[in-house]
């Protein structure tokens, strides 16, 4: 399966970074000329020459970093975090790019739609963890049934597409029949997995990409009415070109209704706490087609009447009466209805208590008119929410503008959390995010209550999902065991303790759980296991702790995380640490830097390191040591980094009067004593 890169979707924005680069190597190698000039008048003619050119060179060799880099971050953006297979941006992107490229060299493309059937029963049967297994599955076999050039995508929720350059309909109709007998070879317990495909090809069917994909779409329900697990190829006859005068009449029949739409209402709880703070209100159909709530949606914003649909649920949200006091009221309303005279007519003056949320069904414009329409509705009292917060560019990017009171994250970023440090570091980063403007992090999409420490852990500070408590009649309260687990784990961060075993910490959690290490040492021993813990929170391939004896003019080592051997180091051959515990300041060592202290980088290249940190240990005004930590590659150590180091070496200070100055030996002198 071809992969996804930026420069088939923007090769001209390519080239014009990779000119920006390349202009801005060559400034930095005038830069060099003139630094150099002005820092020695007797370098002149060709040498002055060598020298700017070589920092040309070094600059330019940062081109291929940077150009990775790029990469590797277009590659995350466009990929479907379950599946691993594209997801819908990068499919569009994708279709847009080939299509212009099948027009050039007069080559056949197909689009191939596919959709699992029944999947709902999936989920009501076995639960939605495992229903997100099921979809895991279906992208490993769509992975092995496209050549190496076509893409395969994850478009939504269960439904799926393919995109395969220089094939016509009859090869398209058999690569869609081998997709979907290979969806059937995913096993579920107690059900039988099936698909329905449709399909659709340039030129023979339409001209643009989002026409092909229209089409495509239309053979697939058109297979689903004659009957589900078949694959559809698009018929005129039976496949509308666009939408048409017969589904804007379904929509308005179905507006026509008494109570078209009614609403279920899903608690969000205080993760800290287990209380109830609000409800989101969620759309249901009463209309017995068995069309998604996705679906109708999207034909009534086809057919121009999405404001219309939209303000129907607004209004069946709004009915019930008795909402719990000091709980919130979410709607869901799509950027391009929030301005339309049927949303703005059903909206009550007074918004407070309501949380209006800004869904991602559509993409929303580079204009100040939904920034202008949420200002007017937070003067009101409403409280604005951004949806599905992580899901991608788009997703952050509509953050960056709102500016959300509330930021729910993605289900996707949710999943298995407890068990997954890279998602751990994503909300971190949304929860800094959401500090820094004042917002609310909400986590969608709990389905597991193992997840819900590790949130708390991470201040993100509400949840929903099935775990807490699914979606209800007015007014459901949260689930006596969810609650109860939120409260244990309170009680748990209350307590000073080790963390739970086999548990993933995360950020200020597993820095507390050192802290209380080290207020536990109570011998020299004690420290080997704590300064591997500490090792791990720097990122660092050893750390040692060093003892400052100012009478004599020396540091001496204490102990280690790995085995090593006493060592006394004379501050008058090593000045920088001398100006460490003099200025009680942190200072990092580079091998590579000229400005390092030639003693340090003499003594880091014979142990085999890149790069050391020093950290004063300092109490009560006094220097007392320093903690060292070191890496065998070299590196420069990270702010966050430095700033843990202060953070655990001002522990140590209570460790080395308490322990090493009471006549206790290093751990080295123990050994070599023994």
């Amino acid at each position: 399966m071809r992969e996804l890169r930026s420069d088939s979707r923007d090769p001209a924005g390519r080239r014009l970074r990779r000119g920006l680069l390349l202009a801005a190597a060559v400034g930095f190698g005038i830069l060099w000329i003139c630094v150099v000039a002005l820092a020695s008048g007797a370098i002149h003619g060709g040498a002055l020459i060598a020298l700017g050119s070589l920092g040309v060179l070094l600059t330019g060799a940062l081109l291929p970093l940077l150009d990775r880099q790029e990469v590797e971050l277009q590659g995350l953006a466009d990929t479907d975090a379950l599946t691993g297979l594209a997801n819908h941006r990068a499919f569009h992107a994708a279709l847009e790019a080939e299509l212009q490229r099948a027009k050039r060299d007069r080559r056949h493309l197909a689009v191939i739609a596919l959709d699992l059937d029944n999947f709902q029963a999936v989920n009501d049967l076995h639960g939605h963890p495992f229903g997100d297994e099921v979809l895991s599955a279906v992208g490993e076999q769509l992975h092995g049934v496209v050549r190496k050039d076509d893409v395969a995508a994850r478009t939504a929720g269960e439904e799926f597409a393919l995109l395969l350059p220089g094939a016509d309909g009859e090869l398209a109709y058999r690569v869609a029949e081998r997709a979907r007998e290979a969806v059937a070879g995913v096993e579920v317990p107690g059900l039988e997995l099936s698909a329905s495909a449709g399909v659709a090809t340039f030129p023979a069917d339409a001209e643009d990409a989002s026409s092909l994909s229209q089409l495509a779409a239309g053979a697939l329900y058109w297979a689903k009415r004659r009957g589900k697990h078949r694959t559809g190829r698009f018929d005129p006859g039976h496949v509308p070109l666009a939408w048409t005068e017969q589904q804007a009449s379904e929509v308005r029949a179905l507006l026509g209704q008494a109570h078209p739409i009614r609403s279920v209402f899903q608690p969000v709880v205080a993760l800290a706490s287990g209380h109830l703070v609000g409800y989101e209100a969620l759309a249901r159909f009463t209309e017995s087609s068995g069309r998604s709530r996705e679906a109708w949606f999207a034909q009534a914003h086809g057919c121009g009447l999405g404001p219309e649909l939209e303000a129907a649920a607004i209004r069946a949200a709004l009915e019930p009466v008795g909402r719990p006091p000091d709980t919130h009221l979410a709607l869901n309303i799509s950027p391009s209805a929030m301005a339309s005279d049927p949303v703005i007519e059903v909206l009550p003056t007074d918004l407070t208590g309501i949380v209006i949320e800004v869904t991602e069904h559509e993409f929303v414009p580079d204009d100040d008119t939904l920034t202008s329409v949420l200002a007017g509705m937070r003067e009101r009292g409403a409280r604005i929410a951004i949806d599905d917060a992580g899901a991608g560019y788009a997703g952050l990017r509509q953050v960056m503008r709102v500016r959300p009171d509330i930021v729910k994250l993605d289900r996707e970023l949710t999943r298995d959390i407890h068990a997954d440090l890279a998602r751990m570091a994503l909300i971190e980063s949304f929860v800094r995010f959401a500090r820094r403007i004042g917002a609310t992090v909400c986590a969608e999409g709990v389905e597991s209550l193992d997840e819900v420490p590790v949130l708390g852990d991470l201040d993100v500070q509400w949840g929903q999902g099935y775990a807490l408590a699914p979606p209800a009649e007015p007014w459901a309260s949260v689930s006596p065991v969810a609650a109860e687990v939120c409260r244990a784990a309170l009680t748990q961060t209350l307590r000073t303790g080790p963390p739970v075993e086999g548990r993933i910490t995360a950020g200020d959690r597993r820095l507390e759980h050192l802290s209380a290490r080290l207020a536990g040492i109570r011998s020299p021993e004690d420290l080997e296991g704590v300064l591997a813990l500490i090792a791990g929170e720097l990122h660092a391939d050893n750390v040692c702790l060093s003892r400052f004896r100012p009478e004599e003019g020396v540091v001496e080592t204490l102990a280690e995380s790995e085995p090593y051997e006493y060592q006394r180091f004379s501050l008058a051959e090593y000045p920088l640490t001398a100006s460490v515990l003099r200025e009680q300041v942190a200072a990092q060592v580079l091998v590579s830097d000229p400005d390092s202290d030639p003693s340090e980088v003499k003594l880091l290249l014979a142990q085999g390191r890149g790069s050391m940190l020093i950290t004063p240990v300092v109490s009560r005004g006094e220097s007392l040591g320093t903690v060292e930590a070191y890496s065998e590659t070299e590196r420069p150590w990270t702010r966050t980094e430095i700033n843990r180091a202060r953070i655990i070496a001002n522990q140590f200070g209570s460790v080395i009067q308490a322990v090493f100055r009471s006549g206790a030996t290093s751990i080295g002198q123990q050994q070599r004593l023994r």
